[in-house]
C-alpha cells in the first residue's frame, strides 16, 4: 500500500511538472496563467469530490475499515487529478491555444 502511494506521489509530481513545462509559447501570459489556474482548480475539485464520495460510500459499507476507505479515496482522487491535468494540458495546447493562433517566435530551433 505504501509503495502505491509513493508511485502516485511520483506521478503527481511528474504530471504537474510536465503540465507547466509544456506551456505553449507565443501566447499572452495573463491568459495562459488564467487557463492554468482554472485547469488546476478543476483538477483539485474533481479529485476532492470523487475522493470524498468514494470515502463516504466505503465507510457506509464497511464502517470498521476507515483506513482502507481513506487509502482508496486518496488513490482515486489522485488518479482523477492526474487525468484532469493531462487532459486539461492537451485541451490548453491543442484547442484553447492552437498552433495557428500562437505568435511566431524568432528561432525555430530548440
Amino acid at each position: 500500500m505504501h509503495f502505491m502511494v509513493l508511485i502516485l506521489i511520483f506521478l503527481l509530481g511528474a504530471v504537474v511538472w510536465g503540465f507547466f513545462h509544456a506551456n505553449p509559447q507565443g501566447v499572452p501570459g495573463i491568459k495562459l496563467a488564467l487557463v492554468n489556474v482554472l485547469i488546476l482548480l478543476a483538477a483539485v475539485a474533481v479529485g476532492a469530490l470523487v475522493g470524498s464520495v468514494l470515502y463516504a460510500d466505503a465507510v457506509s459499507v464497511k464502517a470498521g475499515e476507515k483506513g482502507m476507505a481513506t487509502y482508496l479515496a486518496i488513490m482515486a482522487g489522485g488518479t482523477l487529478f492526474l487525468i484532469v491535468i493531462a487532459v486539461g494540458g492537451l485541451v490548453r495546447n491543442l484547442v484553447i491555444f492552437p498552433m495557428s493562433k500562437r505568435a511566431r517566435s524568432g528561432s525555430s530551433a530548440a
